[in-house]
């Protein structure tokens, strides 16, 4: 009889953001995405990819490209942060002040619908607020559902001001395809 890895691990359903604004941000994300299929982490969903103006604005730092991918995998999501920040080192991101450019930023937005209060902090604690991870999610999974909100994407978008949502816009799609 054949034994299955997948089947003997439970397997969780996490949501990861990814955003850059260094170096060619198509080519990080696609790199992030093969080491992560190397470690345990099985890409199910993907987003398009999304143009996001930097935050805060008057810093005049590069524009942004984010998307979003849905995973599977059996790691505890203390693990898969883990594994996402060995990814953003290996990939050139350099830790420095807050909101300085960077070459790859990896975030869990939800953990298989878990709440933490450590780290990691669960589910992010800004996702609701932020477009350029809200608008991914939603193209991914339009019924998801925020773990301690109660609010689907599209009631946390239709909450925030509209010229934060429509600063956003997709600038490719298929990326992982090409």
């Amino acid at each position: 009889m054949c034994s299955n890895n997948k089947m003997n691990k439970k397997m969780n359903v996490a949501y990861i953001a990814l955003g850059g604004n260094l170096s060619n941000p198509e080519t990080t994300f696609c790199q992030a995405v093969a080491e992560m299929r190397r470690s345990e982490i099985e890409i199910i969903g993907v987003s398009s990819l999304w143009h996001s103006p930097a935050w805060p604005p008057e810093l005049g730092h590069p524009d942004y490209v984010n998307a979003a991918l849905k995973v599977e995998t059996s790691l505890t999501a203390k693990n898969l942060l883990s594994r996402l920040h060995a990814l953003e080192a290996l990939l050139g991101r350099k830790r420095s002040v807050l909101n300085a450019p960077r070459a790859l930023d990896l975030d869990i937005i939800d953990f298989a619908g878990e709440v933490e209060v450590n780290s990691p902090i669960l589910p992010h604690p800004r996702a609701h607020l932020r477009a350029f991870v809200l608008l991914p999610i939603w193209e991914i999974e339009s019924t998801w559902t925020h773990p301690t909100l109660h609010k689907t994407s599209v009631e946390l978008l239709s909450e925030l001001p509209s010229e934060d949502v429509l600063d956003h816009a997709v600038i490719k799609r298929h990326w992982l395809d090409s």
